[in-house]
């Protein structure tokens, strides 16, 4: 749940044209993507508030060969109605001071309730209905798939999405109920085609000692921040491994590790000063892998 509302949202449903019905076509979206990579984002579950739907998961996959993209949006109770409905904004150049600021920096937007949806493209000052040839939508009250391919997104490779279960509805004159919960909680999720998931541009690393590795004694790393593209986030926190692992060489023989991800590396004792330590540190974060070398002296 996100206290960073994103409103008036009843104006996002109004700008947007419900271009067609939902298609049973869950089979058809995902033929179309052969060879996916997926992301995949988690959500707490419960902490939606005034009767909206509950989001938990989104997933996305993404064929690089042919562009297509498939979100898959679970939860509960979401796109019941034309009150309780869907979004999911998509900042396709992943910069939030780009395209619609009140909407985390929009491109291109999905709105979907329980019979029709609609896809707009912000032209820098108005949302606007947006080309729709490869899109297919469809789903239920647990699962919401949108199908599009990237052409109709900018020809975008890497780019920020929130997903946002939005009910409203009116409680008497001048008077309504507003419910949301939005993922995440805070800021944006981020997809790119190359890494599978979220675009890691680097990893911050913790050593111990912290003056590098010493002969004879053990040498740990610690992977303590994933830098990913802008988010947007109002409170920014570091962004840790889901998992982490490590595989050390001293020139060509490979060295033993132990604890969290084998990253506690024995260092022999004899004819190792002055000799360089290789480690290759392998992270993973919602769906994406990237691989870092490090080089340390041993002392």
């Amino acid at each position: 749940m996100s206290m960073q509302l994103r409103l008036p949202r009843p104006a996002v449903a109004l700008r947007l044209e419900r271009t067609g019905p939902i298609a049973a076509a869950l089979l058809a979206a995902l033929v179309l993507v052969p060879s996916a990579s997926s992301g995949n984002y988690s959500d707490a579950s419960g902490d939606a508030f005034g009767g909206s739907g509950d989001l938990t998961a989104v997933t996305v996959a993404g064929d690089k060969g042919s562009g297509q993209l498939v979100f898959r949006i679970t939860g509960s109770n979401i796109a019941s109605s034309e009150e309780n409905a869907l979004y999911l904004d998509i900042d396709s150049d992943a910069n939030p001071l780009t395209g619609s600021l009140r909407d985390g920096g929009a491109e291109y937007e999905f709105y979907v309730d329980d019979n029709s949806y609609g896809f707009g493209h912000w032209d820098g000052s108005h949302w606007l209905k947006a080309s729709n040839a490869t899109v297919l939508v469809t789903g239920d009250t647990s699962s919401i798939m949108i199908s599009v391919n990237r052409s109709e997104l900018g020809n975008t490779a890497d780019f920020n999405f929130v997903a946002t279960a939005f009910y409203m509805s009116p409680l008497g004159t001048n008077i309504v109920q507003i419910g949301l919960d939005t993922a995440p909680d805070d800021g944006a999720f981020n997809y790119s085609f190359d890494a599978n998931g979220p675009e890691i541009d680097s990893v911050e690393v913790q050593t111990a000692p912290s003056t590098g590795p010493r002969a004879g004694k053990k040498f740990v790393i610690v992977p303590t921040a994933l830098k990913l593209p802008p988010d947007g986030r109002t409170k920014p926190a570091p962004v840790l491994p889901e998992t982490y692992s490590c595989s050390a060489k001293l020139g060509a023989k490979k060295l033993a590790g132990s604890g969290t991800g084998a990253c506690s590396i024995a260092v022999p004792k004899k004819k190792a000063r002055g000799k360089k330590l290789t480690v290759l540190l392998t992270v993973t974060y919602q769906g994406a892998t990237k691989v870092v070398p490090l080089t340390f002296k041993i002392t």
